[in-house]
């Protein structure tokens, strides 16, 4: 009677356990609802502290405010997951991933045996076989399948480049602006686009890439388009489970991508400028010309490079250079199809077909710092304190009418409209007048009026200091003309070159003077336009009697001239265009030096 009772209890556990063995590994329907859907993918940042510190740099004190942002960016998606190894194995258009890994440097397969599948191109050039269909998709059979849409092509590849760039702060935030994940796939380009630390430089990555063309694996309809008939759910079942969902690539992109690591001390904004006007010389006409090199122009620049794809040639040519446009235009010339290696590649949810987009999350700082207004500095001077940094050091200045300064910057090419306790700008020297400016960059100016009259004409020194012009008050440019015409080629400077100018007096019946300084910024001269002539050069510590020049300044590199009210006063910028000294009336006191003042 227990033998009975035993195996009828047996029995009906053994019913039981039939009944509820229906696993996710019964069916493939099952095996995909097991792997889950993508969790929707969030774009935030949040400031998740904050710490307050003082620094100096260029002998300017700052406030400085330092943040820990946390942010929440999506990978994947309509731009694909970009790919930075040429030789990654797995991805080609069809294949297999696990929806876990795909953050990875190289995601992990699901490696079942497949169906066939169709394997096109998106480039419609009159190729007479622009798809391929395989029996089995794997890599071998898909490389076949490009090899021979690709022999048949007319090998012509459309223009196709983008360009982009952004100050990065750190190398988690350079990650984040490449779409990479910075413990995985960022790994494989750092030690290429590692940060110098011999100074504190700031940091812009531009990125160029070029699509040659897509190949596309056609979307399968249902699962026997995917799985070979052999394929049980137990197999995919190794492969597929809670939090690792199946996937699929449906696009690969094939070209080349150039990644380059601008590193400069010059300002954010002058290199914001710089590249600015070479993307914009690029796109004019599409020439791909510049005027000159832009990149050239910042100081203490370093240029490093990560670049696949594309003729090795031309790649290795671009190395060292700092032009874009002639970087472009070697890209541009070995644009062969036969050199495109996978840059990008869509991924796709085996359950709904859907695009796929992951989650990055990353923490980064970020340093704001202010300048501390410096000490003693009129109000007039006293907002440029750190302006060498955020704008560049002062190559040239000069007045328009009252407290109203132009300050250009050390490069010549731009300049910020100053008044009290305002600055304006950046804008380019060819804003100054009605037309764009004869020279491509300013060494020397001076408003010839001064700042007491209605209108005014600015003297011009080209960067030479040799040539000049002038421009009217109504903004019309005069024709350029050489130093050695000037009084009759009297000038103590004809072979060196001005390299300041600033203005002296106006007589209301005509005559004016200014004062000029050499390119050296050593030695000065008064010129007297009526009757014209130069007095004798002399050195810094005899501009005014019984007051030496301060012994903290280099040289002069910029000078203005102005009145305020019944005095007349001096800035004098040194050579390195980060002080100055202030000359004049202080105070009511009599005629002495302030500063030096640190920009």
């Amino acid at each position: 009677m227990k033998k009975t009772l035993l195996a009828v209890l047996v029995g009906l556990l053994a019913l039981a356990c039939n009944k509820e063995s229906n696993t996710p590994a019964d069916s493939f329907e099952a095996v995909f609802e097991a792997g889950g859907d993508f969790a929707a993918v969030n774009r935030s940042e949040e400031v998740i502290a904050e710490e307050q510190s003082s620094e100096t740099l260029n002998d300017v004190a700052f406030n400085c405010t330092i943040r820990t942002l946390r942010v929440q960016d999506a990978a994947g998606g309509q731009s694909g997951f970009p790919l930075f190894n040429p030789n990654a194995s797995v991805v080609y258009p069809g294949s297999l991933l696990q929806g876990k890994s795909l953050n990875q440097a190289t995601p992990d397969v699901i490696a079942v045996k497949r169906a066939g599948g169709t394997i096109s191109i998106d480039v419609v050039d009159g190729n007479i076989q622009p798809s391929f269909s395989v029996d089995e998709i794997k890599k071998s059979t898909v490389s076949t399948a490009a090899n021979n849409i690709i022999a048949n092509s007319t090998g012509v590849v459309p223009a196709n480049f983008e360009f982009s760039y952004d100050f990065v702060n750190s190398k988690r935030e350079m990650a984040l602006k490449m779409r990479a994940d910075f413990e995985t796939k960022f790994t494989e380009i750092e030690s290429s686009l590692s940060f110098s630390s011999d100074r504190e430089y700031n940091r812009m990555l531009i990125q160029l890439n070029q699509s040659f063309y897509t190949l596309s694996f056609d979307i399968p309809t249902s699962l026997d388009q995917l799985f070979a008939p052999e394929v049980k759910p137990d197999d995919l079942a190794r492969y597929v489970g809670p939090g690792n969902p199946a996937t699929y690539i449906s696009d690969v992109t094939y070209g080349r991508i150039y990644y380059m690591l601008v590193e400069s001390t010059s300002s954010q904004t002058e290199m914001n400028a710089r590249v600015e006007g070479s993307f914009s010389g690029l796109a004019v006409g599409g020439s791909g010309e510049v005027e000159y090199n832009q990149l050239a122009q910042l100081e203490n620049i370093k240029i490093k490079v990560f670049a696949f794809g594309g003729e090795s040639g031309s790649t290795i040519r671009t190395i060292g250079v700092s032009d874009l446009s002639t970087i472009v235009g070697l890209l541009a010339e070995s644009s062969d199809i036969t050199t495109g290696k996978p840059v990008s590649y869509v991924v796709r949810s085996v359950y709904d077909n859907q695009i796929v987009s992951v989650q990055l999350n990353t923490e980064y700082d970020v340093k704001e710092c202010t300048p501390t207004m410096t000490v003693g500095a009129p109000p007039y001077t006293a907002h440029w304190a750190g302006l060498s940094t955020t704008f560049g050091p002062i190559g040239a200045a000069f007045t328009l009418k009252g407290t109203e300064f132009i300050l250009v910057n050390r490069a010549g090419d731009q300049y910020m409209i100053s008044d009290v306790g305002r600055l304006d700008g950046p804008y380019s020297i060819d804003q100054l007048g009605d037309g764009p400016c004869p020279f491509t960059s300013i060494g020397a100016a001076c408003n010839l009026e001064g700042n007491d009259y209605e209108q005014a004409t600015i003297m011009i020194f080209d960067e030479t200091g040799t040539k000049y012009t002038y421009m009217l008050d109504n903004g019309r440019w005069l024709d350029i003309q050489n130093l050695s015409q000037m009084a009759n080629g009297t000038s103590p400077f004809n072979l060196s070159g001005v390299g300041a100018m600033s203005f002296r007096t106006k007589d209301p019946l005509g005559p004016s003077t200014r004062v000029m300084f050499n390119k050296d910024g050593t030695l000065w001269t008064i010129y007297n336009n009526n009757p014209q002539g130069f007095s004798s050069p002399k050195n810094l510590n005899q501009l005014f009697s019984s007051h030496n020049f301060p012994s903290g300044m280099d040289g002069v590199g910029a000078s203005i001239g102005f009145d305020i009210g019944d005095d007349h006063y001096y800035i004098f910028f040194d050579k390195s265009g980060r002080k100055y000294t202030i000359y004049g009336n202080v105070n009511g006191q009599g005629n002495r030096y302030i500063g030096p003042f640190s920009i």
